[in-house]
Order: structure tokens, then C-alpha cells, then sequence
């Protein structure tokens, strides 16, 4: 009831779905008070756009240009007829996001806490840390986006997603006492989101037809221009453990907190046509967010599939 009143209010669109897109602006806009005043007016500009896309009378012109562009582009490429049954401008695309946060707060781990464990146990190694991951390249986030082709040169979509993960250091080392160092480090994180896009085709999206041959799939390869607003709540969970023997613990410590902040990211990518109804998305971009980019700013590689309903 909350989503059609402040639908109602809003009087943006009529209909149950541009009505849900208002209220999604409307809930994230309060949740966003007291951030940046230019992320929360762009979050709140892209909102209403993708509701009059959605609903609006004006949005019929629209509808019929990208219908014409769907079904002008919808051909085999080899002298066949149009498909009179060009896909659908809705798409849904899931992805992996492989994520370079700069996770500067875990310094004082490596600056305090791994030095200290080596005055007491010289052959001490450094604990695993959720930036011991990034330097892997093992932090990737799976999103789900659901979106729609606004004009020939333009998508929205909605994306959301995240993750959770562990890392854990349990061993034994010997200390300088020749009694046993016993460590138990644990870090957990975890981060929702969610986000307005915008992909700006420059030369436009590729055609939704068949292919043959990686060759004629690469050369109709487009390229665009990424913009992304998100709301992401995170946190964070550390505890610490050290003892020299299994009952004698000198070092017991945890500590947790959470965070809400708005990001903004900007990449450049390219969609790889594969077929009528497919095609696959890849781009690199970088965070900067409102709070915390100390430990949150950073690259980004993404890669996802874009799959248009009939």
C-alpha cells in the first residue's frame, strides 16, 4: 500500500510499473539523505527518466522508433527477409563484476598487527585479508540487471546485486618462548546494492540477427559509454584471535560496523553480437563512491551476457 501512495503522490505515470520505478526513487531518495547533492539529484533524474520511458504517453514515439529500429536490424545478414517478429527491446543480463576496492583501512593490519605477531613469533607469516583476494583477482560480484532499449543509441537498466565472503587465517607458528603461537584471524564483508544505468551506444547497438564466425561477430561489435548510480549498504566483521597455548589467550579483539553510501561509475565497454535474442557485454570502469572511498573507490571489469525477450 506504502508503493501506491507514494506512487500516487508522486503522479508521474499511470501505469503499476513506471507507478513501482517512482516509488523506487522515492525510497532510495530517502535513504540518500545527507549524501552528495550531485549523486542524489542524478539517482533521482535517472529514476524519473526510466519511469516516463516506461509509462508515459510520450514514451510511445519512443517505442515505436526502437520497434523500427528492431525490426529493421532483425535480419540473418545474408539476404533474407526481416524477422516480422523482432525480439523484444526488454532484456535481462546477468553479470560478474571483478571488483579493485582500495581497502585502505586494512593497512593497519599489515602496518600494526602482522609486524607485532612477528616481535612474538619471528617465522609469523601475514594473515589473509579481504585485499589479499583483490591482489588475486578472486573478488567478483554477481548483479542481475533487467532493462530495456530507450532509442537506437541508448539502454536503461536496473541492477542489483552483491556478496558476502569469509577470509580466515588459522595456524600454528613457534614464538620466541618455544611455545606454540596459536592465530585465528577472520575477516567477513558484505555488500548489497543496487543501481540506475545508462549504456550510450555512439554508433549505435548492434544488429539482432544471426552470425557466422567469430570474425563477422567481432567486426559488428559496438562500443558505449557506461554510467551507473547505486545504493550500496556494506559491512564489515573482524575478530581476533591469539594464545600460546590452547587456554592461555593474551589477544582477544572484535569489532564490526556498517555503511550506506551512494556510488557513481563511469567505464567504457563494448557488446559483442552472438545472435538474435543474445549477445555479450564487457566493460571497465572504476567506483567513486560518498563516503568511504578510502576503502570502496576503485576499478572495476564486468562481463555479462544481455539476453533480449521475444
Amino acid at each position: 500500500m506504502d508503493v501506491l501512495n507514494i506512487s500516487g503522490r508522486l503522479g508521474c505515470v499511470r501505469t503499476s510499473r513506471a507507478a513501482y520505478l517512482c516509488a523506487l526513487v522515492s525510497a532510495v531518495a530517502r535513504a540518500s539523505n545527507g549524501l552528495r547533492p550531485g549523486l542524489f539529484l542524478l539517482l533521482i533524474y535517472a529514476g524519473g527518466f526510466m519511469a516516463w520511458c516506461a509509462g508515459s504517453a510520450k514514451a510511445q514515439d519512443t517505442r515505436r522508433e526502437v520497434n523500427d529500429y528492431l525490426r529493421d536490424t532483425t535480419v540473418t545478414g545474408h539476404g533474407e527477409m526481416p524477422d516480422a517478429n523482432p525480439p523484444s527491446p526488454w532484456f535481462i543480463m546477468p553479470t560478474l563484476v571483478n571488483t579493485y576496492p582500495r581497502l585502505q583501512s586494512e593497512d593497519l593490519i599489515n602496518n600494526l598487527y602482522n609486524p607485532a605477531m612477528r616481535l612474538v613469533a619471528p617465522g609469523f607469516r601475514d594473515v589473509r585479508t579481504v585485499g589479499s583476494l583483490r591482489d588475486e583477482h578472486l573478488l567478483w560480484v554477481p548483479t542481475l540487471s533487467i532493462g530495456r532499449i530507450v532509442s537506437p543509441h541508448l539502454a536503461l537498466h536496473l541492477q542489483f546485486g552483491g556478496g558476502v565472503g569469509k577470509v580466515r587465517t588459522k595456524r600454528q607458528d613457534t614464538s620466541l618462548l618455544l611455545l606454540p603461537l596459536y592465530t585465528d584471524f577472520e575477516i567477513y564483508r558484505s555488500a548489497l546494492y543496487l543501481g540506475l544505468c545508462a549504456d550510450i551506444f555512439p554508433w549505435g547497438m548492434p544488429e539482432q540477427r544471426e552470425y557466422r564466425g567469430l570474425g563477422e561477430r567481432l567486426k559488428n561489435t559496438k562500443p558505449f559509454i557506461g554510467l551507473r548510480v547505486t545504493e550500496t549498504r556494506a559491512g564489515y566483521r573482524a575478530k581476533v584471535k591469539n594464545s600460546l597455548t590452547p587456554h592461555l589467550r593474551f589477544l582477544t579483539l572484535e569489532m564490526s560496523d556498517t555503511w550506506q553510501f551512494t556510488s557513481f561509475n563511469a567505464n567504457i565497454g563494448a557488446d559483442i553480437p552472438v545472435n538474435t535474442r543474445n549477445a555479450f557485454s564487457v566493460n571497465v570502469g572504476y567506483n567513486v563512491s560518498s563516503k568511504r572511498g578510502y576503502d570502496f573507490d576503485g576499478a572495476t571489469v564486468t562481463f555479462g551476457w544481455k539476453h533480449y525477450f521475444k
